[in-house]
């Protein structure tokens, strides 16, 4: 039975990135959550204009965020937004287009997905401050990525059915671990080895799942609320999912099902999808439908 807190869609899987390229903005909050205190404040629009603003990835800081915004005709870059400042910097110039901005481990450079003319969907990295980029991995197409570490990668691979693969670079390994897995890729804090992702496979029902990499050992972390897929982690390793219009929150350690804290439409915003927490767990990024 779903709980109301009481203190302070299906067919996402696409075959092409350009496809799943709509209007969409991102919004900062002010946000706070622990084991008995939640607040959501100040919401802004940090990208405010028109075309695809997607898939906010904060830096370690967390005082910029990285983010693939397209120009008007259907091509995307990354750029890096500073809070701070409150202003963005492109840091790719290309005639293809980058996708799912992520920090590599090391923190010197951010990889993407790269979406040629000829429409392979390939995983390269650049220097953080924006250079020539090289290729992690020959396997694609690649839609979405997360590292475990700073050998070893998740990565949605695009098909019938869309997979999920573990990639070893060091070893030039690929490994298939399941099929119709959700976009949101992402480790566990504070559980080496371990990374999540949503189980698609049952049309009915959906389950976040986390995966040892180590063992490849898969186990049910929770169901998610009906048709919803997208989440994320806080620092404090709590699970917030969203479900379009609402926000929830699962602590593994307390709760026994979701528990909802806070309607977006009333902070003005009619429908949302992506979410991630900053490193000191004191944002959120939410991507928002225009």
């Amino acid at each position: 039975m779903m709980k109301k807190a009481c203190f302070f869609i299906f067919f996402i899987l696409v075959g092409s990135l350009v496809n799943a390229q709509q209007g969409s903005d991102i919004y900062l909050f002010n946000f706070k959550i622990d084991k008995d205190q939640f607040s959501l404040s100040n919401a802004r629009n940090i990208t405010n204009s028109p075309g695809y603003d997607n898939q906010p990835y904060f830096l370690a800081d967390g005082e910029s965020l990285l983010y693939s915004s397209d120009d008007g005709f259907g091509q995307t870059d990354i750029y890096r937004y500073s809070i701070p400042a409150r202003s963005e910097r492109r840091l790719t110039f290309t005639p293809s287009s980058e996708y799912s901005p992520t920090l590599t481990p090391d923190g010197k450079y951010f990889s993407c997905i790269i979406l040629e003319k000829d429409g392979t969907q390939n995983l390269w990295k650049y220097p953080l401050q924006g250079a020539v980029p090289q290729k992690l991995t020959t396997v694609n197409p690649v839609g979405y990525h997360c590292w475990i570490n700073s050998d070893l990668l998740g990565l949605f691979v695009v098909g019938e059915p869309n997979t999920l693969k573990l990639v070893s670079l060091n070893a030039d390994k690929v490994e298939k671990i399941a099929d119709a897995p959700g976009t949101t890729l992402v480790t566990i804090p504070g559980k080496e080895n371990l990374m999540s992702y949503v189980d698609l496979s049952d049309e009915h029902s959906w389950t976040i799942k986390s995966l040892d990499t180590s063992t490849k050992e898969i186990s049910d972390i929770i169901k998610t609320v009906k048709r919803a897929q997208y989440y994320t982690w806080t620092p404090n390793g709590i699970l917030l999912l969203g479900d379009g219009k609402r926000l929830y929150k699962f602590d593994p350690e307390t709760d026994t099902d979701w528990v909802e804290l806070a309607n977006l439409t009333d902070y003005g915003i009619k429908d949302f999808t992506r979410i991630v927490v900053s490193p000191k767990g004191n944002l959120l990024a939410v991507v928002v439908s225009e």
